[in-house]
């Protein structure tokens, strides 16, 4: 494999029914983060920026720790320290007309990758389709609530 090379990759994207602005917002509060049941709480050491550091607790896999690689509006990367490797999660934000095209990037990359892909790339395949599709509701939801409000 070549340096630089990802030993896994796996993207998927989606359509949401809100606003560029709306989605980017929503998705940069971490604390939207924790819609898996799986997810007991994120947290971040300040503004959701680049050089921020932060960690998911997980019920099934304890403490998640990850950095925040880049962002700027509608982009953004979350790196993931492993022995060996990386893991890295790409998102990004477009203005569809009417909706946002939210697409998610994995990739594993580095000496021990290949063994990491094997072990986590299954179940990220299985589960990423599925929780994007939930965070679109989520947004969806947040958006008709705020719409709402405001024509109340």
């Amino acid at each position: 494999m070549p340096d630089g090379e990802p030993a896994w990759a796996f993207e998927h994207w989606l359509d949401c029914a809100v606003s560029l602005d709306f989605a980017w917002e929503f998705w940069t509060d971490v604390k939207n983060w924790a819609l898996d049941s799986d997810v007991e709480s994120v947290e971040i050491d300040g503004p959701f920026a680049a050089g921020a550091r932060g960690f998911t607790n997980s019920k099934s896999s304890g403490r998640i720790e990850w950095r925040i690689a880049e962002a700027r509006a509608g982009r953004a990367t979350i790196e993931f320290p492993l022995a060996g490797a990386v893991g890295r999660c790409v998102w990004t934000f477009e203005d569809k007309g009417g909706c946002t095209r939210i697409t998610q990037r994995w990739t594993i990359q580095g000496e021990q990758g290949e063994a990491y892909a094997k072990v986590a790339g299954p179940g990220l395949e299985a589960g990423i389709p599925a929780g994007m599709q939930k965070l679109c509701g989520a947004m969806e939801e947040a958006a008709a609530r705020l719409q709402q409000g405001s024509a109340g």
